[in-house]
């Protein structure tokens, strides 16, 4: 299942919002050895060769010393913890210890699709299979954007339900967006190179 990373919270007057979280670093974690954070998409713009700079950095862990948390892992508990709204302090780390256990993944698939479901019946722009377009779901935002705090307050459907969401994973719908018609990336290269020779 493909995932989102979402954020709720409540106002000091009492009032629910959400936002989505667009993360810009990228962080790729391989068996809790290795991991590689940098600021490159994977598009043509970071990496062509001739347009954005770009960072990253490769963190190595060798094999655990006495037991010890290495830096890898560490960082990969961290993440999950927010993510999955587990216990900062780690005391809960044993169920997501091991990444690739079919317990963990069955406990990040269940937090995602339960936080989905609260948050779709909350916020009526909320990913869902049933917005298809791109336009369709920017109308629907910019709706709730320009909404007055009070006329936000009235549009959430039983929002004491926001309470049951834990951490920040989302399940992002299938045919979410489906019927957006987008170019490729080799299309859009060719489209690209042309140009560059036209007014070369």
């Amino acid at each position: 299942s493909v995932c989102t990373l979402t954020s709720i919270g409540k106002s000091a007057s009492g009032r629910w919002d959400v936002g989505h979280v667009f993360v810009h670093s990228k962080v790729l974690v391989v068996d809790d050895r290795v991991a590689i954070l940098g600021s490159a998409n994977l598009n043509d713009r970071s990496l062509v060769g001739y347009s954005d700079s770009e960072l990253g950095a490769v963190l190595w862990d060798h094999d655990d010393d006495g037991g010890k948390v290495g830096a890898v892992k560490d960082l990969r508990l961290r993440l999950w913890r927010q993510y999955l709204g587990l216990a900062g302090d780690g005391s809960t780390d044993y169920m997501i210890g091991n990444p690739s256990s079919v317990s963990t993944f069955k406990l990040w698939q269940q937090t995602a699709v339960d936080n989905h479901t609260v948050l779709s019946s909350v916020f009526f722009f909320m990913p869902r299979d049933t917005i298809t377009t791109m336009k369709e779901w920017t109308h629907l935002k910019k709706k709730y954007e320009k909404m007055a705090p009070n006329v936000k307050a009235a549009s959430l459907v039983d929002p004491s339900r926001l309470n049951q969401v834990k951490g920040q994973l989302m399940y992002y719908p299938p045919l979410f967006l489906g019927h957006d018609k987008r170019r490729g990336a080799k299309e859009k290269l060719q489209t690209s190179l042309f140009s560059k020779f036209i007014y070369l």
